[in-house]
């Protein structure tokens, strides 16, 4: 085991001013030789001081070792300070400050340490000091050192009896050790064996294991190739299940794609009923000027009404005298109407004509008949049936002779001819026989009890299948109840069906 170790010295000259560039060796005593060895080596700089470092090849010895200081063949200094290092164990040697003598100086002059020179400890009989030594008797300088020699090998010789004392002490403590180390060797053969023993019972009991690893690993095997048929009738059910998929997808791409369309026939119809909305906003502004006409219409009604109260009066006077005489002849009629069943004689305007034929005579009165349903048409009244007798000769050629009242009496009653002619008017309608009902398909429900109402109407409404109309959206009229146009009476029902919004 090595030691590491670095010194420090200043060297000055006799003077005491630095000594530059002088080469100093530090020297350590090899025990196993018996003499001083270079440890180290180096030159001072120009403050005179010298660093080196070096290493102690054995440091087992329980005492410090010897160093000395030597410049050229000469001893500078033999006491350094040492200093350890409690972490790594290395030396720190400071020679301190080391003077030169002068050439006239016999004496060993040295400078140790700062704390050796304070101490002033005496050195083989000399003192060391700082100051010049002055004159003083000769000294044999080898005597000097022969004497430090000795001194040096008794101390060494010293740490051997006690280096030998402790290693006397370390042969017994190692030669118990060694008896220990024997007993534990056999007790580890006891043990070994005892291992052996059970290793042996563990290869058997491994050995049995294995067997049943290898039945084990044939029953898996085998339950490996039934999963792996079992897996593999899995994959084609899964792959028959993805084509069902894929089927099924495409047909969620069509109904999508359906529904797409579907939304936008129902943005169209909606965009189609904003436009029925307008139309009916329009409508219900038509209505409220139809509303003011008829209250016009009433007022004029009124009036007309006034003038027929007068014409019932004249028509009182014409019941009081039935028969009207004529130069041609008699015929008598009787209209039946709105008008309160008012019986009158009507002139056929034949008097200027003895022999009328029957065809001309019926349509006179046709024409007659049709100017009076005209006048009438305006006050909301009409003609009813109107039936009308003559009696005449019939004459060849389809000919009726009307003979005047007094030839009337003269004839034979066998003679005459019965002639009857009944008209009866096409009837026309007119808004008292009731509205027409409106075109409300494909309309919602509150769209179509607004037309209802407005024309008269009261909606009764219910709910079916969409399938009954395809072309209709959820919530529109599919199917109405009587069909567009048909006239019925003001205040009755319109049955329509609606498209339910939750089924198909």
């Amino acid at each position: 085991m090595s030691t590491a170790f670095s010194w420090t010295a200043r060297l000055t000259d006799a003077d005491g001013n630095a000594a530059s560039g002088a080469s100093l060796d530090v020297q350590l005593f090899d025990l196993k030789t018996g003499a001083w060895a270079s440890a180290s080596a180096a030159r001072t700089d120009a403050t005179g001081t010298a660093k080196g470092a070096g290493s102690i090849a054995d440091d087992t010895l329980p005492f410090a070792p010897a160093f000395r200081l030597v410049e050229g063949a000469g001893v500078i200094s033999a006491a350094p300070e040492f200093t350890r290092n409690a972490r790594t164990g290395a030396l720190t040697i400071d020679f301190g400050q080391v003077r030169r003598l002068a050439p006239a100086e016999t004496a060993i002059a040295r400078t140790l340490s700062a704390r050796t020179l304070r101490t002033a400890t005496p050195i083989g009989g000399v003192v060391a000091t700082d100051a010049p030594i002055a004159a003083a008797p000769t000294v044999d300088a080898a005597a000097i050192r022969a004497q430090a020699v000795d001194d040096t090998t008794k101390t060494f010789n010293a740490r051997l009896a006690k280096s030998d004392q402790d290693l006397a002490a370390r042969d017994t403590q190692i030669a118990a050790q060694t008896k220990q180390l024997a007993e534990r060797d056999a007790q580890i053969t006891a043990v070994r064996a005892k291992s052996d023993q059970d290793l042996a019972a563990r290869d058997t009991q491994i050995a049995a294991q294995a067997k049943q690893l290898s039945e084990r690993d044939a029953q898996i095997t085998a339950v490996r190739a039934k999963s792996d048929q079992d897996l593999a009738a899995r994959d084609t059910q899964i792959a028959a299940q993805a084509k069902q998929l894929s089927e099924r997808d495409a047909q969620i791409a069509a109904a999508r794609a359906e529904k797409a369309k579907a939304a936008d026939e129902t943005k169209a119809l909606n965009a189609r009923l904003a436009q029925r909305d307008q139309e009916l906003a329009a409508r219900d502004a038509q209505l409220a000027d139809r509303g003011r006409a008829a209250a016009e219409q009433e007022t004029e009604i009124s009036s007309l009404r006034a003038t027929l109260a007068a014409k019932d009066v004249e028509l009182e006077d014409i019941k009081a005298n039935p028969t009207i005489g004529t130069t041609t002849g008699t015929t008598t009629g009787t209209t039946t109407g709105a008008i309160g069943g008012t019986t009158g004689t009507i002139n056929p305007a034949v008097a200027a004509t003895r022999t009328v034929a029957v065809n001309d005579l019926a349509t006179t009165m046709a024409i007659q008949l049709d100017k009076a349903q005209t006048t009438l048409k305006p006050t909301g009244f009409s003609l009813g049936a109107i039936q009308i007798s003559a009696k005449g000769v019939l004459r060849d050629e389809g000919r009726l002779e009307l003979p005047d009242t007094d030839t009337l009496k003269g004839l034979p009653a066998d003679s005459l001819s019965d002639l009857k002619m009944q008209f009866i008017p096409e009837k026309v309608p007119t808004g008292d026989d009731g509205p027409r009902v409106p075109d409300v398909l494909q309309l919602t429900e509150s769209a179509v009890r607004r037309v209802l109402t407005s024309v008269g109407l009261v909606l009764e409404a219910s709910t079916g299948p969409r399938g009954l109309n395809p072309a209709v959206a959820p919530g529109q009229a599919m199917v109405q109840s009587p069909g567009a146009g048909t006239i019925i009476a003001r205040g009755a029902r319109v049955m329509v069906i609606f498209a339910d919004e939750q089924g198909a």
